[in-house]
C-alpha cells in the first residue's frame, strides 16, 4: 500500500513542479513586455510575365529591420485564379510542409539577405495567384500576390 501512495505523491510533485516552472517562464516573458516582431513578407516579382518563360518568384522576409535568413519553411503555391484550391477542413487545421507539397506547393531556396526564390514557368495565359507560405519559429504567414501571364 505504501508503494502506491509513493507513486501518487511523486506524480503529484512532478506535476506541481511543471506548473511552477511554466509559471516562472511565463512571468519572465510577460515582465519583459517584449513580443517578437511579426515577420513581414514583400513580394519581389513582376506583375506581368510571358507564357513559357522562366521567371524568378521571390519574397523578402524581414523582422523589424533585419532580414530573416533562417525561416523554417518557405513555399510557394501557384494557381490560376479561376481554379483556387480547396481549403483544408477546419478540423484538419493548418497544413504542414509535406501536405502543401502534395497539393503542388514548391519549396523556395534562400538566396541571401532574407530573399527566398522559386524559378517557375507558367504554361498558359491567365491571371494567377502566388501564395507564399512562411513559417519561422511560432509565426506563420500566407500572403498572396497576383501575376498576369500573357
Amino acid at each position: 500500500m505504501m508503494k502506491g501512495q509513493a507513486r501518487w505523491f511523486t506524480s503529484l510533485l512532478i506535476l506541481m513542479l511543471m506548473f511552477i516552472m511554466a509559471g516562472c517562464s511565463y512571468t519572465e516573458q510577460s515582465a519583459s513586455g517584449e513580443m517578437p516582431e511579426m515577420i513581414r513578407v514583400k513580394f519581389l516579382m513582376p506583375d506581368q510575365v510571358k507564357v513559357n518563360e522562366e521567371v524568378a518568384l521571390q519574397i523578402k522576409l524581414t523582422q523589424g529591420e533585419n532580414p530573416v535568413d533562417d525561416a523554417d519553411q518557405v513555399q510557394f503555391q501557384i494557381w490560376n485564379e479561376q481554379n483556387e484550391p480547396e481549403a483544408p477542413a477546419a478540423e484538419q487545421g493548418m497544413m504542414n510542409a509535406d501536405e502543401l507539397e502534395a497539393r503542388g506547393a514548391v519549396k523556395a531556396s534562400a538566396i541571401g539577405d532574407g530573399v527566398y526564390e522559386v524559378k517557375y514557368t507558367f504554361q498558359e495565359p491567365g491571371k494567377y495567384v502566388v501564395q507564399a507560405h512562411v513559417t519561422s519559429g511560432a509565426m506563420h504567414t500566407m500572403p498572396r500576390a497576383k501575376v498576369t501571364v500573357e
